[in-house]
């Protein structure tokens, strides 16, 4: 089987499975991993890896930006400012915990929307209420990330572009004081909101 074919192959496959596992593929398709990532790699320039973490990105952005009028749900609360919506951003996650301490943050994940106050992305995990999580916000035209501090407020299931779950996040209060966010990160996100 030649490269284009062997990528043609797993591409359709993802499209039904995008959570799908390289070595569950290669045995679907009678192939070894080292077929399929050389494949990826001659054809796309990427190992399968980042492909798929491309591709699902992709797809959920192209279904948010679809469907803009999900209804509130009831772990929604009355909002002071409305949610932003900014195509294309993606966020980065890191739970703290005294017990259990990630030390690199997660693959890009797509943001729902965003407020001075708080923000939704969609992720693989679920998150108990009351989570301290740390933060990257990729924004489109911004060369680096922003990170930000919160708490997890909800996580819903969903079924956006094989992210399972939708997660809300409180972020903390913005002042100078240890533990807090900088109160410049809040005139970033502010200037976001006026436009």
């Amino acid at each position: 089987m030649s490269s284009r074919e062997i990528f043609e192959k797993v591409n359709s496959l993802l499209t039904s499975h995008p959570n799908a596992l390289l070595p569950i593929i290669a045995e679907r398709l009678g192939l070894t991993k080292q077929d399929i990532e050389q494949a990826f790699r001659e054809i796309d320039g990427r190992s399968f890896e980042e492909f798929q973490q491309h591709r699902r990105l992709t797809e959920a952005f192209k279904q948010l930006g679809v469907d803009r009028t999900v209804p509130l749900g009831p772990w929604e609360k009355a909002r002071l400012r409305p949610r932003m919506i900014i195509p294309k951003t993606t966020v980065q996650y890191r739970v703290r915990s005294f017990w259990n301490y990630q030390r690199s943050f997660s693959n890009p994940c797509p943001l729902v929307d965003l407020s001075s106050g708080g923000l939704a992305f969609l992720a693989d995990i679920a998150m108990p209420p009351g989570k301290r999580i740390s933060l990257l916000l990729k924004f489109p035209d911004r060369e680096e990330a922003l990170r930000v501090e919160g708490c997890s407020v909800y996580s819903v299931a969903t079924g956006i572009a094989g992210y399972r779950n939708r997660i809300g996040i409180q972020f903390l209060p913005f002042d100078e004081r240890r533990g807090c966010n900088s109160p410049k990160l809040l005139e970033i996100l502010d200037k976001f909101e006026s436009r």
